[in-house]
């Protein structure tokens, strides 16, 4: 009774949010049925990784059809993680809502799914992580959170889903602060956005930089000001 309830939940999410899945709830919910959702290593893609990786929705609604392995993992990774891994948000919204796991697939880099969804800015997917209990401050080697890639790139609504949801706003990657990072290239959005939330102003680097030094040596006379307004020591 409860893997039914659980089928049909799926079910009626996919209808609601995709369109690789189409037809009525019972045509649905026979598809989902047929998948396998237990985790297990593989030596090569299936043909759901292979559909995932490209992007492929005709090909992913085969392999679910065909009653795929929805949480196996290859060398390279999960379909999941293929399908986030190579932007494509439509098709990893889908493995997400089906039941992907997660946690695995993501070993390159220790990077993790909210780190490579926050990098491409996919707000929906970063809230559907944020459900599920994702860690919101996990580090990859260099130092890279999912809050610090969102801010790099220039992902506002992506830095604010983060910003709302818990996440630690200072961040080091590559020995640098996020606003320094965010400050040497000149977004002035951002930088409001870290400095409203309490970004480290004085944080400097090995270098001696700091956000301010950057400002100066760079000529961003806004953010120079704007950072001396919120108390960075020259």
């Amino acid at each position: 009774m409860y893997y039914r309830l659980m089928i049909l939940f799926i079910a009626g999410m996919l209808i609601a949010s995709c369109s690789v899945i189409s037809g009525n709830d019972e045509q649905t919910e026979a598809i989902l049925s047929r998948l396998d959702l237990s985790p297990q290593k593989v030596p090569a893609k299936t043909p759901m990784m292979l559909a995932a990786e490209r992007g492929d929705s005709s090909a992913l609604k085969k392999a679910f059809s065909q009653g795929g392995k929805l949480n196996a993992m290859a060398p390279e990774g999960t379909a999941f993680s293929l399908a986030l891994s190579n932007g494509h948000a439509s098709i990893s919204r889908i493995l997400l809502t089906a039941g992907s796991q997660w946690q695995e697939g993501f070993s390159l880099g220790d990077s993790s799914a909210l780190i490579e969804a926050a990098d491409q800015g996919f707000d929906q997917i970063v809230k559907m992580l944020i459900v599920r209990g994702v860690s919101l401050d996990h580090r990859d080697k260099e130092g890279y959170t999912a809050l610090a890639k969102a801010a790099i790139k220039g992902h506002l609504t992506t830095l604010k889903i983060l910003i709302n949801a818990g996440a630690q706003v200072d961040a080091y990657p590559l020995g640098r602060s996020v606003l320094m990072h965010v400050v040497e290239d000149n977004n002035m959005l951002i930088s409001q956005q870290l400095i409203a939330v309490g970004a480290d102003l004085n944080y400097q680097d090995d270098d001696g930089d700091t956000a301010l030094k950057i400002a100066r040596r760079k000529g961003f006379f806004d953010i120079d000001l704007m950072l001396v307004q919120a108390g960075a020591r020259p």
